[in-house]
């Protein structure tokens, strides 16, 4: 049977009411058991002072007068702890509407009780209190109480006369012997308690606690691979399974921070080198002018163009970039809103197609027939596809390239693919066409068409619109970009 931490801590608090009940059902019965072997004995209990006598009368008043209204006058149910008292030096007589039923002890006392005053004994009193009468004189001590029990009036007298000091010193030592003992039993029972709520809760506590300052230890020395092994279902085992899920998210951070700084230094090094092509011909042709190696007006103005195409590709690498890095910055630089993608899609080609059949594309948009909610970015759909068509017009084999835009919803996704019936791409490059500056072709000998981004912000466009893109190729040749987003309720 698995017994978890919270049925330790139910069994303990259970323990801690319940061995108190017994610690105290343990002594009552030692205290009875010393009672009974102590009348059993043949020893009884000597009056020596006013004191005992007072203690003696009242044990005496609460068992009688208890006794008559539960059992009746039987004598059987009080006459026990009369009988502890001594019969040579007390004398007990009980009354019921002055007719005696019972009587103890020494009956030569009996003349102890004619000194009780006669109006102490006759006075009236109210039925719901009792009188009670108590008095002692040179030795000698008197007791009288008076009770209505059942509309029946009940005296009882008790009288005494004082014994030399040590009569009673049987009952010195048994009492002290029966306070030893209950001493000794309760220490032992609470020790026995302590010591075992300790090890059965508190030390169960502490190995899981240790458990997870080991693994809080590894973590901290810069140990992500550590993962805690614990054998019990209990409470505890959420807690390691959490601790272990942190530290695996942990491990595949900072592996993404290692991996994300690897590409950042790639990056850099990409962009130096494409920015150092552009600037090299710039440089070139303005020295060329300046050399006056351009010595007519149409090489000149050739010359002229030249520099001003590459300025405009490098404006358009940086441009690239910049939108690169707002896109690592998310949706800070990018918020998302509400959007409708068959809307905002011929928007974007109502606003460009001139231009794209103009550098021979031909485009074909088939929207889908039911709306397209989502959560997106203008400026980032716009970018995407005109990344997308212009990486089609780029490296286009034939006078023209067909390009085909389509959107439809799938369950709860919007569904959106641009194919182009171009060159296409080796199945081995697809995997890595969403890298930063990659190119099948590994001359790099058109870095000059592009900033090598294009295709890396088309997949990180829609990956920070909570999407995933797919490169696939199209038969016979050709490459199909296929783009699956959340519909606007279902984004999370």
């Amino acid at each position: 049977m698995l017994v978890t931490i919270k049925k330790r801590l139910i069994l303990s608090h259970i323990l801690v009411f319940v061995v108190p009940i017994l610690m105290t059902v343990v002594l009552f019965l030692m205290a009875a058991g010393g009672i009974w072997l102590f009348t059993q004995s043949g020893n009884h209990v000597y009056v020596e002072s006013s004191t005992q006598f007072n203690r003696a009368s009242e044990a005496v008043h609460h068992v009688v007068f208890r006794s008559l209204r539960s059992s009746g006058d039987d004598p059987e149910h009080y006459k026990w702890i009369i009988e502890m008292l001594s019969p040579e030096q007390s004398y007990v007589v009980l009354e019921k509407d002055g007719s005696r039923i019972y009587e103890y002890g020494n009956g030569h006392l009996a003349s102890m009780m004619e000194a009780i005053p006669s109006d102490i004994r006759d006075r009236s009193f109210s039925r719901q209190k009792r009188d009670t009468y108590v008095h002692a004189d040179t030795g000698r001590f008197y007791y009288l109480e008076k009770q209505y029990i059942h509309d029946s009036l009940y005296r009882l007298y008790f009288v005494s006369r004082q014994m030399p000091h040590g009569t009673d010193e049987a009952v010195e030592h048994a009492t002290q012997g029966t306070l030893m003992a209950i001493f000794l039993a309760f220490f032992l029972v609470l020790a026995g308690t302590i010591f075992f709520l300790t090890r059965f809760v508190l030390r169960y506590i502490l190995q899981a606690l240790k458990l997870l300052q080991t693994g809080s230890d590894q973590v901290r020395q810069g140990n992500l691979t550590y993962r805690l092994t614990y054998g019990h279902d209990d409470e505890v085992k959420p807690v390691v399974d959490t601790f272990n899920i942190m530290t695996e998210e942990l491990e595949q951070s900072l592996q993404e921070r290692t991996r994300q700084e690897e590409n950042r230094k790639e990056l850099i090094a990409s962009m130096s080198h494409d920015i150092r092509t552009p600037l090299t011909a710039i440089r070139a042709y303005v020295e060329g002018l300046a050399d006056n190696i351009a010595d007519t007006p149409e090489r000149r103005r050739h010359y002229i163009e030249v520099i001003q195409k590459k300025t405009e590709d490098m404006n358009r690498m940086i441009d690239q970039l910049f939108l690169f890095s707002k896109i690592d910055l998310g949706e800070k630089a990018l918020p998302l809103q509400s959007l409708e993608l068959n809307e905002v899609i011929s928007d974007i080609i109502e606003e460009n197609k001139e231009g794209w059949q103009y550098r021979q594309a031909l485009v074909v948009w088939t929207p889908s027939p039911e709306a397209l909610p989502l959560l997106g970015n203008r400026e980032l759909w716009q970018r995407i596809i005109t990344n997308l068509v212009t990486n089609s017009i780029k490296y286009k084999t034939e006078e023209y390239v067909h390009i085909g835009i389509r959107s439809w919803k799938q369950e709860n996704m919007v569904c959106l693919e641009v194919a182009d019936d171009g060159p296409g791409v080796p199945e081995e490059a697809l995997m890595r066409l969403a890298e930063p500056f990659y190119r099948t072709d590994k001359a790099r000998s058109r870095t000059g068409d592009g900033s090598g981004l294009g295709l890396s912000i088309v997949a990180r466009g829609v990956q920070l619109m909570k999407g995933i893109v797919t490169f696939l190729p199209v038969h016979p040749h050709g490459l199909c970009v296929h783009m699956e987003l959340p519909s606007e309720g279902d984004v999370k």
